[in-house]
């Protein structure tokens, strides 16, 4: 009984990552500005570098899911490949995103 109920919560807890991301993603997207405090000031996101800055952690676990989820239908190079590519974009994204 207990590996039909852990069998159900890694299967919401798959859906549920997704609709998680969106959310994070649409609300840095629709919200004015984002303010990362750091020792010399603040660095902050306006406009449309936030919403590429929220857009980094998105590619980010996109990649991780390719690399990890077996149910993806690639082969292992492609999928380490694929993974690191999404890593990078997203990476580089968020880079220019503060330098706007």
């Amino acid at each position: 009984m207990s590996e039909v109920i852990q069998s159900k919560t890694k299967a919401f807890i798959h859906c549920a990552i997704p609709f998680l991301m969106l959310g994070y993603f649409l609300f840095g997207a629709l919200s004015e500005g984002i303010v990362i405090p750091g020792r010399e000031g603040s660095l902050a996101l306006l406009g449309i570098s936030a919403w590429l800055a929220c857009l980094f952690p998105l590619l980010w676990l996109t990649g991780d899911l390719i690399r990890h989820y077996p149910n993806v239908p690639m082969s292992t190079k492609a999928r380490n490949m694929a993974s690191t590519i999404l890593t990078v974009v997203g990476a580089l994204i968020f880079f220019y995103a503060t330098t706007m």
